[in-house]
């Protein structure tokens, strides 16, 4: 397992399309791939699940990778997060 934790900037990323792109990623990985924000938990490979956790503006999102390929899975969430999200809008 491989948790890492970083601060988003912007507001976007829990929008219905950033929220698309990040499950459509998530999914490429066997790897359980979870999000946290202030104790409330969400599956990164379902949208909806990502959208609930509100706006983390300004506010720590810790990412739990687990399984086969959680380095690779971590990798390309931590990518997703600080690139692929604000080119989605």
């Amino acid at each position: 397992m491989i948790m890492r934790t970083i601060r988003l900037q912007d507001t976007i990323f829990f929008h219905a399309r950033p929220a698309a792109c990040i499950a459509s990623e998530a999914k490429k990985y066997e790897s359980m791939i979870l999000f946290t924000v202030d104790g409330q938990m969400a599956d990164a490979k379902k949208a909806l699940s990502v959208m609930r956790l509100g706006d983390p503006k300004d506010r720590m999102v810790e990412i739990i990778t687990d399984g086969s390929d959680e380095a690779e899975a971590m990798q390309a969430m931590e990518h997703a997060l600080e690139s692929v999200v604000p080119a989605a809008i």
